[in-house]
């Protein structure tokens, strides 16, 4: 015996078959391009900056290096100064952000809680403003150039 209440749902089905079917395939491949921007993005940032940087009234030139993180939208940033460990960051677009995380100093066994965001432009000019708190709160601007 069939059940009444479902019939009008087949019948839809059955007429609509091959519409749901390209909605369906539409809507795959829609996924697949979201990943390749994500993915073209990131790598985007990937590579070797110089960097001139001020925090408060100090003022520091160095070689950033971004590299690929453990996700498609994330990257590492080492050889920040004044940091000893890598800053993890995530990238949408051409916008780098750095969550809220503990990261060790240069020279030191404790750590400072870190954020920030940053932008590339033209695929070779980074700037990223983060503050960092190590028992009173530090601003940070570095900008620089892809190698």
């Amino acid at each position: 015996m069939e059940n009444k209440n479902l019939t009008p749902v087949r019948s839809f089905i059955r007429n609509h078959r091959y519409r749901l079917l390209m909605v369906g395939l539409l809507f795959m491949y829609s996924c697949n391009l979201l990943d390749e921007e994500v993915l073209n993005s990131r790598k985007a940032f990937i590579g070797n900056y110089t960097i001139q940087q001020k925090c408060g009234s100090s003022q520091d030139s160095y070689t950033l290096r971004i590299t690929e993180g453990s996700s498609n939208s994330e990257v590492l940033l080492s050889n920040v100064e004044p940091f000893g460990d890598e800053i993890i960051a995530t990238i949408s677009g051409n916008i780098l952000t750095i969550s809220s995380q503990s990261v060790r100093l240069k020279g030191q066994t404790s750590s400072a809680t870190v954020s920030g965001s940053g932008t590339l432009t033209d695929g070779s000019i980074i700037e990223i403003n983060f503050e960092y708190d190590f028992g009173g709160t530090t601003s940070c601007g570095a900008n620089g150039y892809k190698l």
